[in-house]
């Protein structure tokens, strides 16, 4: 650590209180002072004059987890203000693990998170067992972000029922296994558990944390209840008959126990716009009976680059489209010509209600690559257009499509949520939920999810004015540490580490995506530039200046155990 003074900014604490002129000092990592006219005492001097200083900006739904072995400086997130990040989300995660499991874990893990698997097993150490032994893995070498881990459930029951967690339910030994491994990474400073009750796998087999019965889920709330800390992140189905029946299974087993939740996630769709605030008023009704859930969205339209590897978004039409994301070559080519499959792909297509690829909206899969100078006319148009050109069903033209193309979709499903403005202003704007959704580190070769911070603050405080800035900076930092108990992070008050984000909001830029291949395998992924923020501390180390890296990595594994500053 290294000490720090902040000196000439405009200073929003993270406490939701009106910006004041301040300065702030670090020593040895954490904030010693806070005030106007601080005379420097030998350390390293930030000239704040014309600009905002934050605490440094919390994201609490992300998949950096393996991402972080790779890449220590976790870009780019630092130059989008993001000091600490939660992993270990949708039951999914790098430990506990045992190497005969290893195979299993990596293809969920990739198929469902959309990573290239040559990167998950040139790029990760894999030196661990025990959540503990992975704690301590992440802490070699530094990161340049804090990293708030959770315990991924699905690996959890794979770490103690091997292949009998995709098939059956936990007996009494099993379930105390799990409990005890849970017990352990509770007192090495574990934030909680994740779970899943929508994910499948490549297979198209429900994830093994869906297997669970309510007995598990209650032993593992029970560590975290006795531990007198921690959280759970959940993902429920909200694509079935009922989709608030997961929702209410987990206020039955977290309310008793009173265990923080957090559920995933809450978008607009101009197809559905009425249920944010069902979701949102359901939710609340659930925390005025005693249970502290809360679900979390973002403000990022989602739009989905696909590609072969990329599986998740066809995952809702398993018998048809999915089908051809499992095979290759010219096994691809001849499942997409062949009559029996397209009858399938057809019935599937006008079956589904919902889908992560447009099926309802053809006009939002929009051609973005051609591989033969004769379809260059269709680029930037889109599924819709292609079918009222050529007629019969969008399954069949998109069929046809992909075999013109050389097998290469060359395709971006645009706005799959959150393409109605202000629809997601109403959303990020109610109280009812946290602004904090990213799923950075995920989905890497389809969409950038990073800088959804840099996205707020542009688009909604400064452009629209959808939010006041103090309103805003509160939602992404003093209020997401609150709830989450990241107890001595999120405000700039003596007594709390010195994570600070520096920036002027006139000079901030949420800019486009672009492919860069600096993946361990070479393969591409999309990056988002840098969203002009002027500096970047974490533990009172700048890990960015003017939107570059400085190389530092002074990022650690967070300990829940950590009590509130005094």
């Amino acid at each position: 650590m290294s000490d720090l003074i902040i000196r000439g900014g405009n200073l929003i604490d993270g406490t939701g209180a009106p910006a004041r002129t301040a300065d702030v000092r670090i020593s040895g990592g954490v904030v010693t002072e806070v005030g106007p006219n601080l005379a420097p005492d030998g350390e390293a001097k930030l000239d704040a004059g014309g600009c905002y200083v934050t605490p440094g900006f919390i994201d609490s739904h992300t998949h950096l987890d393996p991402s972080m072995f790779w890449d220590r400086s976790c870009d780019p997130m630092p130059q989008h203000g993001v000091t600490t990040a939660l992993i270990g989300n949708c039951s999914l995660s790098l430990a506990p693990a045992k190497p005969e499991h290893l195979d299993e874990l990596i293809d969920v893990f990739c198929y469902i998170e959309d990573m290239p698997v040559a990167d998950f097993e040139s790029g990760v150490p894999w030196t661990w067992g025990s959540w503990r032994q992975y704690r301590d893995a992440m802490n070699q070498g530094g990161i340049a972000l804090n990293m708030a881990s959770l315990i991924g459930h699905s690996m959890l029951r794979i770490y103690v029922m091997g292949d009998d967690a995709w098939t059956r339910e936990a007996n009494e030994d099993e379930i105390a296994a799990m409990a005890a491994e849970m017990t352990d990474a509770m007192e090495a400073g574990c934030y909680g558990f994740s779970t899943s009750f929508f994910d499948l796998d490549r297979r198209s087999r429900p994830v093994p944390s869906r297997l669970a019965c309510d007995g598990e889920l209650s032993a593992l709330a029970d560590v975290l209840s006795a531990a007198g800390h921690g959280l759970v992140e959940f993902i429920p189905n909200l694509t079935g008959e009922d989709p608030e029946a997961d929702i209410r299974r987990m206020a039955r087993v977290l309310g008793p126990r009173g265990v923080t939740s957090i559920w995933n996630g809450v978008s607009h769709s101009d197809m559905a716009p009425h249920r944010p605030e069902e979701y949102m008023a359901f939710t609340q009704s659930i925390r005025d009976e005693g249970c502290d859930m809360w679900p979390i969205s973002s403000p990022r339209t989602v739009d989905l680059n696909v590609s072969w590897e990329q599986t998740m978004v066809f995952m809702m039409l398993p018998k048809g489209w999915n089908q051809v994301m499992g095979v290759s070559g010219e096994a691809r080519r001849d499942m997409l010509a062949d009559p029996g499959w397209r009858e399938i792909a057809r019935n599937e297509w006008d079956a589904t209600e919902k889908s992560l690829f447009p099926i309802n909206r053809p006009d939002f899969a929009r051609f973005t690559s051609v591989t033969r100078p004769d379809n260059e006319a269709w680029l930037g148009r889109s599924l819709a257009d292609l079918t009222e050109a050529r007629g019969g069903h969008p399954s069949d033209v998109f069929a046809d499509w992909i075999l013109e193309n050389d097998l290469e979709p060359g395709v971006v499903a645009m706005g799959v949520s959150n393409s109605n403005t202000d629809g997601v202003a109403q959303m990020i704007a109610d109280e009812r939920c946290l602004i904090s959704a990213s799923d950075a580190g995920a989905h890497v070769q389809m969409m950038c999810a990073a800088g959804d911070t840099t996205l707020l603050l542009t688009r909604h405080v400064r452009d629209r004015g959808d939010l006041e800035l103090e309103e805003a900076v509160y939602e992404i930092t003093g209020r997401q540490a609150e709830i989450l108990g990241f107890n001595d992070r999120g405000c700039l008050l003596p007594g709390y580490a010195g994570d600070v984000t520096v920036f002027d909001l006139e000079e901030l830029s949420w800019d486009t995506d672009r492919f860069v291949s600096d993946l361990p395998s070479g393969a591409p992924r999309l990056r988002r530039p840098a969203g002009g923020y002027r500096a970047t501390a974490v533990n009172g180390v700048l890990t960015q200046v003017e939107g570059t890296l400085t190389g530092s990595n002074p990022g650690t594994v967070l300990d829940a155990n950590t009590p509130v500053p005094c």
